[in-house]
């Protein structure tokens, strides 16, 4: 059966890849567990989307983790300015 994993199973596949996999294996274990939907049309277009908003999301935590991280370097400077002004 094709399945396209949802989430990460070790072993077995990463998220968004499409594999086939026994349907036992995908009845019985990853669909109830939703680490997995079967690969059809629909299912397709759906995870797109989900893959899209991911990629999405990671870019605007990647933004926002610079930004946190140019404020902090800012601050950084500024104490070191203080502290040699303190000495002088």
């Amino acid at each position: 059966m094709k399945v396209i994993f949802l989430k990460d199973v070790k072993g077995q596949g990463r998220k968004f890849e499409e594999k086939s996999v026994a349907d036992g294996y995908a009845l019985n274990f990853l669909l109830p567990r939703n680490f997995a939907v079967t690969a059809d049309n629909a299912s397709r277009v759906k995870v797109e989307e989900l893959k899209k908003a991911s990629e999405a999301n990671k870019a605007k935590e990647a933004m926002e983790l610079e930004e946190k991280e140019k404020k902090r370097l800012e601050k950084h400077q500024a104490l070191e300015e203080f502290r040699k002004a303190q000495h002088s």
